[in-house]
């Protein structure tokens, strides 16, 4: 079983990243804001790993540290959770807020996930409300920075009023800094800011019609 990979990113998709380790390029399956982070890095990655062995196929699901990999395997462990609806959960907050939802019965950040639903984010607490207390108490290592310039900061303050949560909001900000050839705040307007982050960070809650 491979438990983590070590390499260069030599492709990358919405959906996947191809990672080649000693000459050999493995295909694993990410969501979109592990890619998004790949797409920054432009020298060795580290990502942990979940192997899935079926009769017809070796899978690879990639993450970007240990805690939102058990995050996934303990959604594998819900009835009806496979390895596609797991990623899509863990696409739409960070790996934290997921834990503290699960733990405080909130079944609203679960239920915005497209294809979930009510009934299924009320499975979801049921069955792991009490096993994910151990993530709780681990280490979320350095939040992501508050964007420096003020065009940026304008933006984060934006994504937070549409519902998003302010560690969502700086991350996508900040991303979308890094990716972007122009400084942000030179030739980037706000609007062009704050379109280009709901795009990495997908509906709020707030925004999701009924």
């Amino acid at each position: 079983m491979i438990a983590s990979l070590r390499g260069n990113v030599v492709r990358i998709d919405e959906e996947w990243a191809v990672i080649e380790v000693g000459g050999v390029g493995y295909q694993v399956y990410i969501h979109p804001r592990t890619a998004a982070v790949l797409r920054t890095n432009r020298g060795e990655v580290t990502l942990q790993v979940h192997t899935a062995v079926r009769e017809d196929a070796i899978s690879l699901y990639g993450f970007l540290n240990s805690e939102e990999l058990a995050c996934f395997r303990f959604l594998l462990g819900v009835e009806r959770i496979g390895p596609k609806a797991a990623l899509a959960i863990l696409s739409r907050s960070e790996w934290q807020a997921l834990v503290d939802a699960i733990m405080t019965e909130n079944y609203d950040v679960l239920a915005a996930v497209p294809g979930i639903g009510s009934k299924t984010a009320r499975r979801i607490v049921l069955e792991l409300k009490g096993r994910v207390d151990s993530l709780a108490g681990a280490n979320p290592g350095p939040a992501s920075p508050a964007p420096a310039t003020p065009i940026a900061q304008r933006a984060v303050e934006a994504l937070v009023g549409l519902g998003f949560p302010l560690a969502d909001a700086r991350r996508a900000v900040s991303l979308e800094a890094a990716e972007s050839t122009s400084d942000m705040g030179a030739g980037l307007t706000l609007e062009m800011v704050v379109r280009a982050a709901l795009r990495r960070l997908g509906p709020s809650e707030s925004g999701k019609k009924p």
